[in-house]
């Protein structure tokens, strides 16, 4: 079990809300697991201001409080209208600053093709006028919407371009809208509908929504959690173990301010994957370490320095590849349970070539040790192999690799001028085959 900080005391008061960063005390490995997870969620928030910050918090409580689940489907989208059509007002028609709002003219499009309405744009025509080029040079009013109109067809003029594209984009996305609610709303009757969403666009019409994306990312968020802490099964795929909200939420607020006095948002990244990597491959991994420790006691196996362990079935003659070579093998590669992962013997199959400084470290030590006509057998650990990444469905993390190895031919490297080293070279671990 990892525990972090003991120590338990405020930091700095962070906003009105009350939200403030502290460090708590983790007593179990639980506790930890809850508590990174918390962390890595607080990324969820991609506004860093003291406002998404607080929506983002309070959404999620809520979320969790169960108020996201009490809604129906037609609630929510009508909600989700409501709310989106002040940010149109501001960014324009779903976001695209070249289509300016007109909600008026948005919503009774809504309700007239909720309606059976088709008379007043045909859907034909709808379609061309969203892929028309805007008029240059012409200047739109916004129109807000104050409230929603009642749930009555009412005849509409378009009068302009940005007209028919309100009604347009409205018209063709609400008879989509209609047929998914009926099917996904299983509460509302179908023949009220239409005037649920209505109340609910002017319920979301009301609400203080700093940021559309954080406020129903929190809820969603919140929402999924507490479908975790009802999975006995164990959060994140760590099995038994159960959500604590308290904890998590905690990560959470003090991730959501960089607060790091426990562990930083990478340390909680690194701390879950190795921790995932040593519950599903842990027995796997220590057996493969004692493997090696038996294999080293052997009096025809040599260790050199980095771990790389090689037994000499049979010596060639020639000069010893370098890193920068081209070399020619055959070879098969297995598992220390004599799974076999990948060869080059059998029908249909060549002895492969491939620069030596392009394939894994254990490799590209092991090859500059033999000759041409040589054969090596090479017990590589796995860190010098694939580690704890593994390579496909046939090597498991932490996995030893057992290659024998017949180096036919060396090709030089041409000589070429030196080139500046990358800041970070990428390390090849690339698998044969």
């Amino acid at each position: 079990m990892k525990k972090f900080s003991i120590l338990f005391f405020a930091a700095m008061f962070m906003i009105s809300c009350g939200y403030k960063a502290k460090t708590i005390e983790l007593e179990t490995e639980a506790d930890s697991i809850n508590y990174a997870l918390g962390l890595l969620y607080s990324s969820n928030i991609g506004d860093s201001s003291d406002e998404a910050i607080t929506e983002f918090l309070d959404a999620v409580k809520a979320g969790y409080d169960g108020e996201f689940d009490e809604m129906t489907p037609t609630e929510l989208m009508g909600q989700n209208m409501g709310i989106s059509s002040k940010f149109f007002e501001t960014e324009g028609l779903v976001r695209q600053p070249q289509w300016t709002y007109n909600g008026e003219i948005f919503v009774q499009a809504i309700i007239n093709t909720w309606l059976g309405d088709t008379t007043t744009l045909p859907a034909a025509q709808a379609q061309a006028i969203l892929g028309r080029e805007a008029p240059e040079g012409l200047q739109y009013e916004v129109v807000p919407l104050k409230k929603c109109p009642k749930a009555e067809l009412a005849k509409v003029e378009l009068n302009n371009y940005m007209d028919s594209i309100n009604y347009a984009f409205a018209m063709l996305n609400a008879s989509q809208w209609k047929m998914m609610l009926e099917k996904v709303d299983t509460v509302t009757p179908v023949e009220n509908q239409l005037t649920v969403f209505l109340e609910n666009v002017n319920k979301g019409l009301k609400l203080k929504v700093y940021s559309e994306e954080t406020y129903f990312g929190g809820l969603q968020l919140g929402s999924r959690l507490k479908h975790m802490a009802e999975d006995t099964t164990g959060i994140q795929g760590f099995e038994g173990v159960q959500l604590n909200f308290d904890i998590l939420f905690r990560g959470m607020i003090n991730g959501a301010y960089d607060y790091d006095e426990m562990m930083s948002v990478e340390d909680a990244n690194t701390y879950l994957n190795n921790l995932f990597l040593t519950r599903q491959f842990g027995d796997w991994k220590m057996e493969n370490e004692k493997w090696l420790q038996d294999n080293a006691k052997k009096d025809s196996v040599k260790t050199t320095p980095s771990g790389l362990q090689y037994k000499v079935v049979r010596e060639g003659k020639g000069d010893k590849p370098t890193p920068t070579d081209t070399v020619t093998v055959d070879y098969e590669g297995r598992l220390i349970n004599d799974n076999i992962f990948d060869t080059s013997y059998g029908e249909d199959k060549q002895p492969i070539s491939f620069p030596l400084n392009g394939v894994i470290p254990g490799w590209t030590e092991g090859l500059q040790l033999m000759t041409p006509g040589s054969e090596y057998i090479f017990y590589i650990p796995q860190e010098l192999g694939y580690g704890e990444r593994g390579a496909g469905e046939k090597i498991n993390p932490y996995s030893t690799l057992i290659f024998r190895v017949e180096l036919k031919a060396v090709k030089k490297a041409q000589p070429q001028v030196a080139q500046p080293a990358p800041e970070n070279p990428d390390v090849q671990l690339q698998m044969i085959n």
